[in-house]
């Protein structure tokens, strides 16, 4: 009996310990999120992330974790924090400031592709704030719709070592105990913070952007603690070190993006586990159809088209039907003796002296119909 109660607390153990979660952040108060929900599916998390923002999904959402919002308020935006290649056991828990968290289960890579084609039908006159950050190979990669708003932010390691000697840097705020910043695993992992950090302040002094009434997407992909784990080993002192600087520094970040946007964004923080062999990221998810299209042209085939077809068909219908029903009963209305379209019609008119009426010496005569 005792041996199966050490079996069913080392299960839960392990379960908690799963390096796949996803902690909410930060999420406005009309924006439920409902604690005690199962597994999350990674390939179902666009489809939250749609419906917090507004938009509908063709298909039902099957995670029971998203309670009914608000019909009138909608978040501003939202921030996905994916935190890939997590060595297996380690695991993340933010310092404070998390509204929610919930165990997810890696059936594949998330895909924004289609919640990003929502926000560019749903305003097709504005352009909405897209913005996609990775590391591809030794270069950061931030794919936006505004080329020119982020072209001053570092993109090789050595632009990131020189930006992070100024004040006000990552690595001025944070401890980053045993990691070195002069050898390039930890140096790629400090500038990915760096980034975000950059990111915040360059939003900051862009306004516009953020109130102009259109929802915006960001994605950002940290690859810095798989490559530690690869150089340094999975349970090595670096690793430690960054998950520790992941846990202090991720609650800041989402405080920034809360006071950037007046509370009316989301805020989410995954982590995924080193994925299996023959799956890869694609790095092109966010931004793909509007780079793909030439002229930033809609998709051939709208997945509402069935909708519209059906609306304009019967719609069509119903008008033909209405005005063949109002031209038949006109073509053989009875207009009969009283009606004003005999009165109207009648060629022939009688008139009469009416004396008594106009008074004694009056020669105004009365025109009577038949």
């Amino acid at each position: 009996m005792a041996s199966r109660r050490v079996i069913s607390c080392l299960v839960v153990i392990i379960g908690l310990c799963r390096a796949e979660q996803l902690y909410v952040l930060h999420a406005p108060s009309y924006v439920q999120f409902l604690p005690s929900a199962s597994p999350l599916h990674t390939v179902e998390l666009p489809k939250v992330i749609g419906l917090v923002l507004g938009f509908s999904t063709s298909k039902d959402l099957e995670w029971q974790g998203l309670g009914p919002g608000s019909l009138f308020q909608r978040p501003r935006a939202n921030f996905l924090i994916t935190v890939e290649n997590l060595p297996k056991g380690a695991t993340i828990e933010p310092v404070g400031g998390v509204k929610a968290a919930f165990a997810v289960k890696q059936t594949g890579l998330p895909d924004l592709s289609a919640v990003h084609s929502q926000i560019a039908t749903s305003f097709p006159d504005r352009k909405s704030l897209m913005l996609d950050l990775t590391m591809d190979g030794n270069v950061f990669e931030v794919r936006s719709l505004y080329p020119g708003l982020f072209s001053e932010l570092p993109a090789t390691p050595q632009q990131i070592a020189v930006h992070l000697q100024k004040d006000g840097s990552v690595l001025r705020t944070e401890r980053l105990g045993s990691l070195n910043t002069t050898k390039e695993a930890d140096l790629i992992f400090a500038g990915e913070l760096q980034l975000l950090q950059d990111i915040v302040n360059t939003l900051t002094g862009n306004q516009a952007l953020v109130s102009d009434g259109v929802p915006d997407l960001v994605s950002v992909s940290l690859t810095g603690v798989g490559r530690l784990a690869q150089e340094y080993g999975p349970s090595s002192q670096q690793v430690q070190d960054a998950i520790a600087v992941l846990n202090s520094f991720l609650p800041k970040f989402s405080k920034a993006v809360a006071e950037l946007y007046s509370g009316h964004v989301v805020v989410e923080a995954m982590t995924l586990s080193t994925p299996t062999s023959g799956t890869q990221r694609s790095r092109r998810s966010l931004l793909q159809q509007a780079q793909d299209l030439p002229g930033n042209l809609a998709p051939h085939i709208n997945p509402d088209y069935p909708v519209i077809f059906n609306i304009s068909l019967w719609l069509g219908i119903l008008l033909l039907l209405a005005l063949y029903s109002i031209a038949y009963n006109l073509l053989y209305m009875e207009p009969g003796r009283d009606s004003i379209i005999y009165r109207m019609t009648s060629g022939r008119m009688k008139t009469e002296d009416d004396y008594t009426r106009f008074g004694q010496g009056a020669h105004r005569p009365v025109q009577k119909w038949d």
